[in-house]
């Protein structure tokens, strides 16, 4: 009897032990991603207005996470196509497909928007702005990959105002892709991802939101005072909305709405560049966390946003306007609400949490000239093509030789140069050596040179990276420094190699993420989804190639 107890004491301890050494063996990863995308995000904005934000939004990764203080985009464009492809798929242009936000297709003849896509159908509207998908993203994924290794258990969902960066992010095998209809101020999606709204989506459309802060003034949201970040409200760097007398505040969104729609024109475009635009990606993402139940399966969920607003408004009001500063202290309490909602249905425990910007975007060209920065101007394009046009008829005979500029990059004619017996490189040299010619432009690189010479460091280096070898054009042009596209006189752009356009905060959280850590070296956009990965221990998407982000122990 005594042996028989010690046998069942010892099979009971070696159970036990076993129980403990699979309980050790267990995947240690995070069960929710929730992956922010701030478009044209300065990563000086963070200190810009840090007097300005609570203690639970930005500052929350401060002292809950890692900071990253020297991110960059690695390529150019930097644009909004291209950067929320790499900030989820760690490919560079040159691999991934999305060359641009628009580019010209040769196969096709003609210049194709990125997300486009004329085979499938809107769903949650009539008209087509759901005619969208990701089919001309060559690559995977970190959501697809998830989706691969989780035979499709997992659940992803992506949410933003622009289809674009809504679409992109969500990658190829999503659960719902979801974005606004700036014709019916409702979120839509299309027949690539779904037949039919999920039910949560109507729901959330039923409410009327839209309508609803369009019948609200947009005001500073501090009094004004607190907004020694940015200059004077009423200046000649920001464009009026439509019916305004100034571009000043209070904007009086019902009479802007009410001039909109005198003309015929649907008033929800306009709401987007408000920070309520912010507000309707904030709740959705709520609502989307709750109707998934994200974050409470077995196998890990993503959530992705992108908050477009912030764009659309540096677009119009550029980086030092009243107006930038308001979205982005609007949007740190916006973000607090968001974490407390985590932190309620999921924890943060079992959560990572990142935030880092499309690119980020350059000061308004007549403010910086105001300011003595000589090199700051627009430029116009046109002229530009037309010099190159008149001059390829003088040398090389009549003929259709330039598509055009699209994206600050020169696509010439390859089919005529090959029924002609032409060398395209010859030509492109001459295009190069055309465009260098205007005092603005700081120097004009061949596809050729991009693709065949091999670049480390400098603008060369980014453009060759962003450079695709079908999708790109024959001549990338450089502007100087400050100079932007177009004939006005106001906002702002981006999508060059300065440090205006690359330098963009990256901010983490959550599981596994140190606290309270800040680094100082310099890292790469393309070292995201890799990073994100390893956490999920899944493999890195396709192209993605770049080792995964320094941690400090």
């Amino acid at each position: 009897m005594m042996k028989k107890t010690i046998l069942g004491l010892g099979l009971a301890m070696a159970l036990n032990l076993a129980a403990q050494a699979q309980e050790k063996l267990e995947l240690e990863r995070p069960k929710f991603v929730l992956g922010i995308v701030v478009d044209q995000m300065r990563y000086d904005y963070i200190s810009r207005y840090w007097d300005q934000y609570g203690e639970d939004g930005f500052k929350r990764f401060f002292k809950e996470g890692t900071v990253y203080n020297d991110m960059h985009y690695n390529y150019a464009p930097t644009t909004t196509g291209p950067g929320h492809t790499t900030v989820w798929s760690g490919a560079y242009p040159s691999n991934s497909g999305i060359a641009n936000n628009g580019f010209y297709d040769r196969e096709l003849g003609k210049s194709v928007y990125c997300v486009d896509d004329q085979s499938v159908n809107t769903v949650g509207s009539d008209n087509g702005e759901g005619k969208r998908s990701p089919h001309r993203m060559l690559v995977t994924n970190l959501p697809d990959e998830l989706k691969l290794v989780t035979n499709q258990r997992s659940k992803v969902v992506s949410l933003s105002i622009k289809d674009r960066s809504a679409i992109l992010p969500a990658g190829h095998m999503a659960d719902g892709a979801f974005w606004y209809d700036s014709k019916t101020g409702n979120f839509i999606s299309s027949t690539f991802y779904m037949e039919n709204l999920p039910e949560w989506v109507k729901a959330y459309n039923d409410k009327n939101r839209s309508d609803e802060f369009l019948k609200q003034k947009w005001e500073l949201f501090l009094p004004e005072s607190e907004y020694a970040g940015s200059i004077e409200d009423d200046n000649a760097y920001e464009a009026k909305f439509p019916g305004e007398k100034s571009p000043t505040f209070p904007h009086d969104l019902p009479k802007i709405a009410k001039h909109l729609k005198k003309n015929g024109k649907a008033p929800y475009g306009m709401l987007s560049a408000t920070p309520f635009g912010n507000t309707l990606v904030t709740e959705m993402a709520m609502e989307a966390i709750t109707a998934e139940q994200l974050g409470t399966h077995d196998f890990p969920d993503i959530l992705a946003i992108s908050y477009s607003s912030t764009d659309k408004i540096g677009h119009q009001f550029a980086p030092a306007s009243k107006e930038v500063q308001d979205v982005y202290v609007r949007l740190d309490r916006e973000l607090a609400e968001l974490f407390k909602f985590v932190d309620a249905n999921v924890g943060m425990e079992n959560t990572v949490i990142f935030l880092t910007a499309d690119h980020a975007g350059a000061h308004n060209p007549v403010y910086m000239a105001d300011n003595n920065f000589e090199p700051a101007k627009y430029v116009d394009l046109k002229p530009i093509t037309q010099e190159v046009k008149a001059k390829f008829t003088e040398k090389y005979g009549e003929g259709d030789w330039v598509h055009g500029i699209f994206g600050e990059q020169l696509y010439l004619n390859r089919d005529l140069i090959a029924d002609k017996g032409l060398d395209l490189v010859e030509l492109q040299n001459y295009a190069a050596q055309l465009i260098m010619r205007n005092t603005s432009v700081q120097d004009a690189v061949t596809a050729t040179t991009l693709l065949t010479a091999q670049f480390t460091e400098s603008y060369k280096a980014l453009l060759q990276r962003g450079c695709h070898p079908k999708r790109s054009g024959d001549v990338f042009i450089v502007f100087h420094s400050g100079v932007l596209l177009g004939k006005g006189v106001t906002g702002t752009s981006h999508s060059m190699t300065f440090n205006y356009d690359t330098h963009v905060p990256l901010l983490m959280m959550g599981a596994s993420i140190p606290k309270g850590e800040q680094v100082n070296q310099y890292v790469q956009i393309t070292q995201i989804a890799p990073t994100i990965s390893n956490l999920l221990k899944i493999s890195a998407p396709s192209a993605a190639f770049q080792p995964v982000l320094p941690f400090k122990d």
